[in-house]
Order: C-alpha cells, then structure tokens, then sequence
C-alpha cells in the first residue's frame, strides 16, 4: 500500500492554504479556549489525584497533537471530569494519590491509553462505536456527576476524610463530618459557584470561572485566609511539560493497568467523536472517524511522555472554540502554547488559590454534566433505553467506574443482539383487494397449499435458531400445507447460518412433497445464495422479484387441483379459476401437476 505525506501528517493539506484570514479568526478562539482551559485543567487534575501542574500540562502538547492529527476543525483536547475520574479509580486502588508511584502509573496509563486508541484507528475501528449507545454515555455521564459532586464536598466544606473509592463509604464519611465544617472554607467556595453562576446569567461571555477563581484568591491573600485554617493549591514550578519516559508499570499491576487503559480508551474516544461530530452537524464537516481515533491517541501517547494523564475531547471547550470562530485546527494549537505561556507566567498566582475554589468549580461542571432533557427523552424512548441508562448509572456509583463502562456497553450490545436476534415473522396474504399483503391475525382464513411467511431482520448466527424455530410452528399450524413462500424484502443480512436454516426448511416442504419460495431477495442476499449453492438446490425459478410473481409460480409448479377444488378458502385472485380447473390462467397448454387428494382432506 502507498502512503502519502498526508497519511502520516494529515495537517498538511489545511496547513497549504493556511493564511491571515483564517489566523485572526484562530487567534481569538484559541485564547478565549486557553482561558476556559486553564482553571478546568487544574480543576481536573485534583479529581484525577494529582497536583494542579499535571491538568495544565495535559492541555499544552496533548492539545496541540490532537488538534494537528485528528480529523475535527474544532474539537477541543485536553483533562476532561469523566477521564480524569476513571484514572483516579484506576490508579487509587494500587498507589497512593499523589505520591512519585501514582506518577509513574498516571503516565504509563495515558501511554497504554494512546497505543490502544492508535491500534483500533489503523485497524480502521471506527464502527466501533455504534454499538455504544446514548443511553451509556448520559447514564455513565450522570453517574460520573453524582460521584464528582460528593467528591469535592470535603474540599468545599473544609472537611477532612480519608479518601475512598466507594461512593457510599465516602458520602457516610461526610455526613459524619459535618460537624467539624470550616466556615470560612464553606463561605468561599459558596461565593465562587455563586460568581460562576452569576457571570454566566449576566455576562455569558465572560470567562465566569477563571474571574471567580481569580476573586477567590484574591479574598485569601487580602484577607490571610491561607493562615486561618483554608487549605490552598500552593505555588508549583513555572516550567513546561517536561519529556519524561515512564518507568514499566511491575508485572503484578500491569493486569489491572490494562483494564483501566481499555475502559478510558474506550470513554475517552466516545467522547471525542460525539462532540467532533455534533459540531460537525452545524459546520457540515466531513470527519474521518479513524484519523480522530490516530489523533486521540497520539495525543495520549503526548501525555503520557511529557507529565500528564490520559485525555480526550472535551465538550465545554470544544463549544467554545466552534463558538469563538475558530476556522482550522490551528486554534488548537494556539490554545496550547497558550496554556503553556500561563504556566511560565502565572505559576506562582496560585499559591494562594483555594482548593474550596476549585472544588466550587467541580461542583458547576457536576451540575451542568446531567443533561435532565436527554434523560427524560432516553427514559420515555424504550424499555431498552431506560435499562441501559439506569444500570449504567447505578454501575458508575456502586461499582469500580471503568467496570461501570464495561457494563454499558455489553448491556448495549446485549440488548441490541437480542433485538436483531429475534427478526419480525408473520403470516401474510393478500388483502380483499388483491393490492397488498396482509397479516394474518387467525386462522380464519388461510391458502390450503401455500403459507406465505414476511421476515423482517436478519437471518445470521445469532438469529438463525429463531427463524427456524418461527418456521417451523408456522409450518405446524397448517399441517397440510405443502409449499412455503418466504418474503424477504426487509432482509438485509444472510450468512452460512441461516442459508444452514433455509436448506433445512427446504427439506421439510420437500418431506411434503412441496416447494419452497422466495420473493424480493435483494443483491447481496442473492449473492450469499449463489456462493454458498443455495441457488442451485433450490432452483433459480423458485426465487422472485416479486410477492405476485412468486405466488403464481408456486400455483403452476406444485399446486394441486384436487386440493384447490376441496379447498373452502379464496385468498388469491387466482383461487376462483383453479378451482375449476382453468389451468391456462398461466399460460396457453398450462396443465397442473398430478397429484391426489391428500388425507387431511378426505
């Protein structure tokens, strides 16, 4: 196969005819990005278990990566609240948040993470992602909210509790702590989600968070806060990312490592492509599915060589940016470097910004992460949707949070096997008119030679089992019929399991000394028939284009006259000239079969 220099730098072809109508347009979304960035990223980062220097670094060279090697002109790269809560439960479960192992593992995580994501890109994965409904992403997402909104009450009270991995344990361990709430702690983080909201009422298009944060901090170091018992971030060194190869994770973590790595590369890319396409619903963007999964997991990779943690797009800052104008991914990159530019200058700043601030902050995007429209919608769509979202829900609080992935998804799937297992089959006939097919509803009135049976679905492996079972009751309820008329107009899937179910069927009309037929098998479904040699045992005359067509032929090969003129039944337009033996309705010389009347008939 030949590669070209934009399958191995697809920035190339933007960057050809980049120029200065699109760098001010660029310019201002990216600042305005870096300016959303920079408190969310120090936000995150203490969810994930790590100083606030470790959130920033994750929206410089991640940030840039993603944004020149995906496919999406304005998705946004960087920290993200559910990433940043998967790796706190992966990794506080084998080291201590914070310490020099919880480093180590933070950074062999994100690399695991973008190997992944890079091998299910080349492998061109892309579909993948179908089988992750909706229902997951706002039940996993809601639970996530919950869990990051009891997280930050001991920061926004001010109360200290051993941390815990178990939602129900650490909720009981703040009740119990309410008494011991600092006030002053409270009153600050209370004042910052009341600014945050307040800019965002009255002037939307301020950036609300890091002004908020800015006058929380400022209150501390007027007021000497700091010294009375409110907990802040404390200065961090004004350096970039530094390149650093993390040691190999011990043998003995490397297993659990591994499951954590799947489950967030599996969150982070939903994330990512949900949000790159619901923007590129609005700009009409063409996205390439398998170059975002390359850029998400180079970005990882990014991370996991210059200090920070696993990443992915983020929706808050995505919006952003598609709102701010941003033209190319170039944007991207300006967010980057100036996120990095922040870091250099204003490093020491944060030596008296709170962690109650912070956590303010958290408690927002908690509030703003549940989507109540899109939830009510799920619940009220089907019984299967409402499944889905509940026990993912319920899964993200009781359970370890990647394994809460992992159940949505094989619940996704379950039920979508289930669905496509068990395809729609009825009897049909045609209506008094002659102009449709009908349902049969009883057996009131049915052809004493042929059942004509509707599918609807696919007959494969997991649904083959089904068809046969379906056939044969339907064959059953009409013991004397001997031919078959399959219709499979809405049948879109055939494989060696269920041509296996149709050459059985065909033995069975066969034993009855009939025929079985078919009418409206589309081309591919055609083709499965000539490869696999179904075509020849059952005989090309015997499959249709048509209901009708099929209908007749089956009337002039295998029906009987003497059980169409015994037969009290009219169901065709055909059924008054064959009872009286007018043969010729097919063709001049036309003669039936020879057969006799069968005993059930006599």
């Amino acid at each position: 196969m030949h590669l070209k220099a934009s399958d191995l730098l697809p920035f190339l072809p933007w960057m050809r005819g980049y120029g200065p109508r699109y760098l001010k347009a660029d310019l201002a979304a990216g600042f305005t990005v870096a300016v959303v960035a920079v408190p969310q990223s120090m936000a995150y980062a203490l969810i994930a278990g790590l100083p606030v220097e470790y959130g920033l670094f994750g929206s410089i060279a991640p940030a840039i990566v993603a944004s020149l090697w995906g496919s999406s002109a304005h998705l946004s790269t960087g920290p993200t609240t559910a990433i940043s809560l998967v790796v706190f439960s992966v990794l506080s479960a084998i080291a201590t948040p914070e310490t020099p192992l919880y480093l180590e593992l933070a950074f062999a995580l994100a690399l695991m993470v973008g190997a992944l994501q890079m091998i299910m890109g080349v492998a061109r994965l892309g579909a993948l992602l179908n089988f992750v409904s909706h229902s997951v992403v706002l039940g996993f997402t809601a639970g996530a909210a919950v869990l990051i909104g009891f997280s930050q009450l001991p920061d926004l009270l001010g109360v200290k509790i051993e941390k815990s991995g178990v939602f129900i344990d650490s909720m009981l361990q703040v009740a119990a702590g309410l008494h011991r709430l600092h006030p002053p702690t409270f009153l600050l983080g209370a004042l910052t989600i009341a600014l945050i909201l307040l800019f965002k009422k009255i002037r939307p298009a301020l950036p609300g968070t890091l002004l908020a944060m800015v006058i929380a901090g400022g209150i501390v170091a007027a007021g000497g806060l700091d010294a009375q018992g409110v907990a802040v971030v404390g200065a961090f060194p004004a350096t970039l990312p530094p390149f650093h190869l993390p040691a190999p994770p011990p043998g003995a973590l490397l297993g659990s490592l591994a499951t954590g790595a799947l489950a967030i590369a599996l969150l982070g890319l939903v994330e990512a492509v949900s949000i790159a396409k619901s923007i590129a619903n609005q700009t009409h963007q063409r996205l390439d599915i398998n170059q975002e999964f390359i850029g998400q997991g180079l970005s990882n990779i990014s991370a996991g060589l210059f200090s920070s943690y696993a990443v992915s797009g983020s929706f808050a800052r995505s919006a952003v940016n598609f709102r701010s104008g941003a033209k190319t991914p170039m944007s991207g990159v300006i967010s980057g470097i100036t996120v990095a530019a922040t870091v250099l200058a204003a490093a020491p700043l944060a030596a008296k910004l709170p962690m109650t601030a912070l956590a303010g902050v958290l408690m927002v995007v908690a509030m703003n992460m549940i989507h109540f429209k899109d939830i009510k919608r799920a619940m009220a769509a089907t019984r299967a949707d409402a499944a889905v979202l509940i026990i993912t829900f319920l899964s993200t609080l009781l359970l370890n949070i990647e394994f809460a992935i992992y159940v949505g998804v094989l619940l996704s799937i379950g039920l979508h096997l289930a669905k496509t297992s068990h395809p729609r089959i009825q009897s049909v006939l045609p209506d008094a008119d002659f102009d449709k097919m009908v349902p049969v509803t009883g057996l009131d009135r049915w052809c004493c030679q042929m059942d004509i049976i509707h599918i609807e679905g696919s007959i494969f492996f997991g649904s083959a089992a089904f068809v046969q079972e379906e056939l044969q009751r339907h064959l059953r309820r009409h013991p004397p019929v001997q031919n078959l008329l399959l219709r499979m107009h809405r049948v879109n899937v055939l494989d060696a399991s269920g041509v296996y179910t149709l050459e059985l069927m065909l033995d069975l009309v066969r034993e009855r000394a009939g025929g079985l037929y078919f009418a409206g098998l589309n081309s591919r479904v055609f083709e499965v028939f000539q490869n696999s040699g179904m075509l020849v045992d059952v005989g090309a005359i015997h499959i249709r284009a048509t209901t009708g067509s099929a209908i007749r032929q089956a009337m002039r090969e295998s029906f009987c006259p003497a059980i169409c003129a015994a037969c009290d039944q009219s169901v065709f337009k055909e059924c008054p000239s064959l009872k009286k033996g007018d043969w010729e309705i097919f063709g001049h010389g036309v003669r039936p079969r020879l057969c006799r009347l069968p005993n059930a008939y006599e």
